[in-house]
């Protein structure tokens, strides 16, 4: 594979160097004049070989012109090539131009790939920002229609709950009643999850035991009535893992990310923890047996309103993503179609 890829690179030039030595040689004893010329042409392929691969690709390319140049300069008896010292200052030259020409190519090379850096940076640094001034104005229009139904839907929910008193739960009427109240509570739900993600506020930030966190989360899933059969451990690489954050705001993030594990891993999955930690960085990666996550679903990992669940809101992840953010840390998606599930929580580690 390597093999190819340098015929790939190098095979036009090795090919015009071998044309140029076979030019200078046949032309020995009839064209004398044209000896001067062949040799500025082995300038050529010497310079392409510089753009191409750098300070090494031109130094490579001048030792073969020079291993072809020096049978016919100081073997044969080349008369029309010059003195001993014209000779070697000429293949001197070969390899002054393959490293001149190289190093000016890496350099541009190296300023080029700064300046596509630099780019995606900025790029990035772009989306993030558009991306925030969205969600604060989600933000703010959520906490405006919270305020403005929550009211009304109490009101709703109280006169749904006096009615049904004059009806038997077999009543037509009263069956309506039910799920008159019941959807009543599931906007009730729906609303206080915008009014969370609307005004998620980093707290106090403090040293905490991750780890004990993590812990007290798969004992939630462990008993959740939804998920009897889905299996929840922990893996852990190290033995410190105190964070710095808020740690009921950690923990919600946590049983968020659990939980929807525990959904995408039904009915008979498994969700695991792992935790590891580097100088400055504490990492929990939860990882389940579901299907992963889609092209669409990493791009629009924590936009508000997008959600692969039926009656899903996508504010969960949305405010998980809010809360982590605020406290230094990053929450990302593993790789697309993976097979797997996969999110990465990474939040800053006290200093020992």
């Amino acid at each position: 594979m390597r093999l190819t890829l340098l015929i790939k690179k190098y095979g036009l030039i090795l090919v015009l160097t071998t044309a140029i030595a076979f030019l200078h040689y046949s032309h020995e004893s009839t064209i004398h004049e044209l000896h001067g010329v062949y040799k500025l042409f082995f300038f050529v392929p010497i310079i392409l070989a510089a753009f191409r691969g750098g300070k090494i690709g031109g130094l490579v390319i001048s030792a073969v012109v020079a291993a072809a140049f020096f049978p016919h300069a100081f073997v044969s008896d080349c008369r029309p090539c010059g003195s001993t010292g014209d000779k070697t200052i000429e293949m001197a030259l070969y390899f002054g131009v393959g490293l001149l020409t190289g190093t000016l190519s890496d350099h541009l090379t190296n300023a080029r790939n700064l300046l596509q850096n630099t780019l995606d940076e900025k790029s990035a640094m772009e989306a993030k920002l558009l991306r925030a001034t969205r969600m604060a104005a989600v933000g703010r229009l959520s906490a405006g229609l919270a305020h403005e139904i929550r009211n009304p839907l109490a009101s709703i929910q109280g006169s749904a709950e006096v009615l049904a008193d004059d009806f038997d739960s077999n009543h037509p009427k009263g069956r309506m009643m039910g799920i008159l109240q019941d959807e009543a509570k599931r906007l009730n739900s729906v609303l206080t999850r915008f009014l969370e993600f609307a005004r998620t506020e980093p707290g106090d930030l403090a040293p905490f035991d991750l780890k004990k966190e993590v812990e007290a989360v798969i004992e939630m899933i462990k008993h959740h009535p939804d998920f009897p059969s889905v299996q929840c451990s922990l893996e852990t690489e190290g033995n410190n893992f105190s964070a710095v954050g808020n740690p009921e705001q950690i923990r919600q993030v946590l049983l968020n990310l659990g939980l929807n594990g525990a959904s995408a891993a039904m009915p008979e999955g498994q969700v695991v923890f792992q935790l590891n930690r580097s100088a400055q960085r504490i990492v929990c990666r939860v990882t389940d047996t579901g299907s992963g996550f889609s092209d669409e679903a990493c791009e629009q990992f924590g936009t508000p309103f997008f959600s692969t669940k039926d009656q899903g809101t996508g504010l969960g992840l949305a405010t998980s993503l809010k809360i982590v953010q605020d406290q230094g840390g990053s929450l990302e998606p593993g790789p697309a179609n993976s097979g797997f599930g996969l999110v990465i929580l990474d939040l800053p580690a006290e200093n020992l």
